[in-house]
């Protein structure tokens, strides 16, 4: 059975046709690495993939997959709508990225959802809070309402004070909601932004 049969919603494939000027987007880490925030090429496939993959495998305490094994796991679950890629600017490797897209189908597809990954060595020197405050904008002017995260696990303190500290509203606590990689059974709280509070740019 593939990822995308194991989901309570099935979402349809969809990629966004809205052109954001802002992007390509520069900025510079704490430890002075100039990076670049793009949309996602094939070319950024493998690379997302791994970092992906370890964070799943190997850490096991931030996303709630217990597999991640293939092109085709990642592929269906990373890749379904808009995503976006941050590289060290230099040397063009891709050392983080995040996905946008419903979190729920229908009716209530106006609320986003947002999966952040970074390579492992290079956190701790803020591409976190520069994709964070990026995917608001890009949230915004893909044409989302509010964006909501379902799981994010007490144990992620970097992940809570970026989501509080950008402004995010704790609306809910699920209790031992992940079994997670050496922590065992973990609360996870559910984070809420209204992206109508934003001005949306021009974009077509």
């Amino acid at each position: 059975m593939r990822l995308k049969d194991k989901m309570a919603y099935v979402i349809k494939t969809k990629k966004s046709e809205v052109q954001l000027p802002y992007l390509p987007k520069n900025g510079i880490l704490k430890n002075g690495t100039d990076v670049t925030l793009d949309w996602y090429k094939d070319a950024d496939k493998r690379e997302l993939f791994d970092i992906l993959r370890h964070i799943v495998h190997e850490e096991g305490d931030s996303y709630p997959q217990d597999e991640m094994s293939t092109i085709e796991d990642f592929r269906s679950y990373y890749l379904s709508h808009d995503v976006f890629v941050c590289k060290n600017t230099s040397t063009g490797e891709v050392i983080g990225g995040f996905y946008v897209k419903p979190n729920f189908p229908g009716r209530c597809s106006h609320i986003c959802n947002a999966g952040f990954i970074v390579k492992a060595s290079s956190r701790g020197y803020g591409i976190g809070t520069f994709m964070a405050e990026a995917y608001l904008q890009i949230a915004c002017d893909l044409g989302y309402l509010a964006s909501f995260f379902n799981l994010v696990f007490v144990s992620n303190e970097s992940s809570l004070k970026l989501w509080r500290k950008l402004g995010f509203t704790e609306i809910g606590r699920v209790p031992n909601a992940g079994k997670l990689k050496g922590r065992g059974m973990t609360d996870a709280l559910q984070f809420y932004y209204d992206l109508t509070s934003l001005t949306k740019l021009k974009v077509e």
